[in-house]
């Protein structure tokens, strides 16, 4: 179902309350399950309600525990996680097992009751609309969102708790699609990696079935009014999802079999979204950010397929991490040497490799660069939020200078709004949310798939070659022709290592590198790279050092002591 009339404008009311375990009866203590169930807003609430369970901001905890940054002191959970502290009893980076299953349940909760009665006056559950017509657009409409949801947080189980065990086989979590109370029998095992690799898919492509590919005023398929400040799913994110799961399930450390078939499918999967939205060039950053343009009410954004509740009128991400002098900002994440290495230089050629036209010269280190690195890290010299930056040694926002001060020589400025001000009785405010499945990672998600599917960066099987998609993250970034290095990348291995730098680039502090540093990794032994130390300005020495005992990360402690039948990954047995 593809079209609806409208949707008018619904008063949610909050039924369900945050309990400490999933199962625990979660409808409020004034209505039954019998009051929700005759009740349009109490029953679509319960759907409804958890996309208040979506992330609300980008956690930069996890990327703060790569090679990617470190945070302005040792104390904060990315450090100790990311030097040790990550145990097969303590996940200093927070455990989401219960509030997915939470959300789960109740989605569950939902589809058992989305059923069709043709035998009634009212074939639906509850009456959604007085119009027949439109009463059906509801039930359809709202029944492909509660399949993409599913989908979501069962994805997330699958990116946080995947993993290989002892026995070498690949296990995700237990599916659950019934709703669950506690007098069943919940000791369930968990699902191998490739089984909820399937019943993602099958949710994803249930979603697509139902919901419009994008919105849009024009069309009218514009859902107003259904989730304050939310952005709903639609047939496009559900399409990205499914790419996304593919090229994980594909990804060496959940293929212990090396299976190119499931390359294949991760192709297919990546070339089906993009032709759906169409293969165009991405949006220049400042439209791809602009706090106006969030998908809500205004539709005008086609790279952003999905994302969280939108924070209206705050300073969260300015007051965190902007530099002390700043209106006394907290400078908490502080971007890497390593990252900052990892741009290329503006003709695309990387910093290390001889470029005819832009040479790197290390006594002016950020001449001719990629322009990716004055638009997502703050350095000395530069201007932002009304102060020159200085973190040369003794400068004035140098390490020693503040307690928030920076530790590695950088501060962050991707996904920051220069124009807010934090300083008391000057405070300038902005708008914000955390964009969840967009087109830059389709198009890299893609690439990567094509790449591998294929063994070659030029060959066009699934419609688009690796190269051709690659061109369009680095055109936007280096601008129309200005890009002279990628042709001359010709080996597998050689893309390969340039796509993987171009995703570490492009998609850095959007919380991908923690989780791509893991599916890339070939097994439980394989930690060399998420164990990179980490350099900033000050010394040859590495600020941190970084500890995982396993690529894959542990089942939740509190689960595996109440349980006998979950297995947990390599490396926390």
């Amino acid at each position: 179902m593809r079209a609806f009339k409208y949707l008018s404008a619904i008063l949610l009311v909050c039924i369900i309350s945050s309990c400490s375990d999933f199962l625990e009866p979660n409808m409020d203590n004034y209505k039954s399950e019998e009051v929700i169930e005759r009740a349009k807003n109490d029953f679509m609430g319960v759907l409804y309600m958890t996309y208040e369970s979506l992330p609300k901001r980008i956690d930069f905890t996890y990327e703060a525990a790569t090679d990617n940054a470190v945070t302005n002191n040792e104390s904060t959970a990315a450090s100790r996680g990311a030097r040790g502290g990550l145990t097969a009893m303590s996940n200093p980076f927070g455990d989401t097992w219960t509030t997915d299953y939470q959300a789960i349940n109740n989605i569950n909760w939902y589809l058992e009751r989305m059923v069709l009665d043709p035998t009634q006056t009212i074939p639906t559950p509850v009456r959604f609309d007085l119009d027949p017509d439109v009463n059906l657009q509801y039930f359809y409409f709202t029944l492909g969102e509660a399949y993409f949801m599913r989908a979501w947080f069962q994805f997330d189980l699958l990116q946080k708790y995947g993993g290989v065990a002892s026995d070498g086989k690949a296990y995700g979590f237990p599916i659950s699609t019934k709703y669950l109370t506690t007098e069943m029998d919940l000791d369930m095992p968990r699902n191998t990696y490739d089984e909820c690799v399937k019943r993602i898919v099958a949710d994803c492509d249930s979603a697509y079935k139902y919901l419009p590919l994008v919105y849009s005023k024009s069309t009218g398929t514009l859902a107003d009014g259904l989730i304050t400040e939310s952005g709903h799913a639609s047939g496009m994110a559900a399409l990205a999802l499914k790419a996304r799961t593919y090229l994980y399930a594909a990804s060496p450390a959940y293929n212990p079999e090396n299976d190119h078939e499931k390359w294949v499918k991760a192709a297919q999967a990546g070339r089906e979204a993009i032709d759906a939205i169409g293969f165009t060039d991405l949006r220049a950053f400042a439209i791809y950010i602009n706090k106006s343009r969030l998908n809500d009410g205004d539709y005008t954004n086609p790279d952003i397929f999905f994302r969280g509740p939108v924070q209206r009128e705050v300073t969260t991400y300015e007051t965190e991490n902007f530099p002390p002098r700043a209106g006394s900002g907290g400078g908490y994440i502080n971007p890497s040497q390593n990252l900052v290495d990892a741009f290329p230089m503006s003709d695309g050629y990387p910093r290390t490799s001889p470029s005819e036209t832009t040479p790197y010269d290390p006594s002016n280190p950020f001449e001719d660069r990629d322009p990716r690195l004055d638009l997502f890290i703050i350095r000395s010299g530069e201007s932002f939020a009304g102060i020159t930056i200085d973190t040369e040694v003794g400068g004035l926002d140098g390490y020693g200078t503040d307690v928030n001060a920076t530790r590695t020589g950088y501060y962050l400025q991707k996904l920051l709004d220069e124009d807010v001000r934090i300083e008391a009785g000057k405070v300038v405010t902005t708008s914000f949310a955390a964009i969840l499945l967009a087109r830059p990672e389709l198009y890299l998600n893609f690439a990567e798939a094509a790449l591998m599917a294929t063994g070659s960066p030029d060959d066009n099987t699934y419609g688009y070659s690796a190269r051709e998609v690659l061109e369009k993250v680095r055109k936007r970034a280096l601008g129309s022709n200005k890009d002279k290095y990628l042709s001359l990348v010709t080996s597998t291995d050689e893309f390969l290592s340039v796509l993987k730098n171009e995703r570490r680039i492009e998609l850095c502090f959007e919380g991908h590198r923690f989780w791509d540093l893991r599916r890339w990794s070939t097994g439980a032994s394989d930690v060399e790279a998420i164990n990179e130390p980490v350099y900033g300005i000050y010394s040859n020495e590495p600020l941190e050092l970084r500890q995982y005992r396993s690529p894959y990360m542990p089942i939740p402690y509190s689960e595996m002591i109440k349980t006998n039948n979950l297995v947990n990954n390599s490396g926390w047995e």
